[in-house]
């Protein structure tokens, strides 16, 4: 009876030994991950001629390996707004989107043009697309993601030359 019981002991401090030595270090790395400030991105969309500095197809490198899919042409979104985004590569996406809800729309890990929205122009053949900060950011309603084999309206010429372009 007395081995038994010195037997379970053992068995009992080997257990507890491979949860403190395994589950331990783990669980402190985890806690300490989630107080760790995640880097801040400041994004710049240049307003005034350079607009290109907010393309939507540079901001891909910040998304998490991909993870997010950029569809119905917001890989080639340029937004042109004078103020900046301060942001983190985890919320990158969604920030966008709640900046210019009239633009983007951001669900289930994906970001789509808002392809019948007022603020958003083509720039014709060149496949470009334009958001216009300001405009862009009041929402128009989900009427407004339009559908993917919906045409942008092309910018008007004052558009292109009140953001730089030719």
């Amino acid at each position: 009876m007395a081995d038994l019981k010195k037997f379970a002991l053992w068995v009992g401090l080997a257990v507890a030994g491979a949860v403190v030595t395994v589950w331990v270090p783990d669980t402190y790395s985890w806690i300490l991950a989630q107080f760790k400030p995640t880097p801040t991105i400041k994004i710049d969309f240049q307003a005034t001629n350079a607009c290109g500095g907010g393309s939507l197809t540079d901001l891909k490198r910040h998304f998490d390996n991909q993870s997010v899919r950029l569809e119905w042409g917001a890989d080639r979104l340029v937004i042109c707004d004078p103020d900046d985004l301060q942001t983190n590569a985890v919320n990158i996406a969604g920030d966008i989107a709640r900046k210019f809800p009239g633009c983007l729309d951001y669900r289930s890990e994906s970001l789509r043009l808002m392809r019948a929205s007022a603020a958003v122009c083509s720039m014709g053949s060149r496949n470009i697309f334009i958001c216009d900060g300001e405009k862009g950011s009041v929402s128009p309603g989900l009427t407004a993601l339009g559908s993917q084999s919906m045409p942008v309206t092309e910018c008007l010429a004052a558009t292109l030359q009140k953001f730089g372009f030719e």
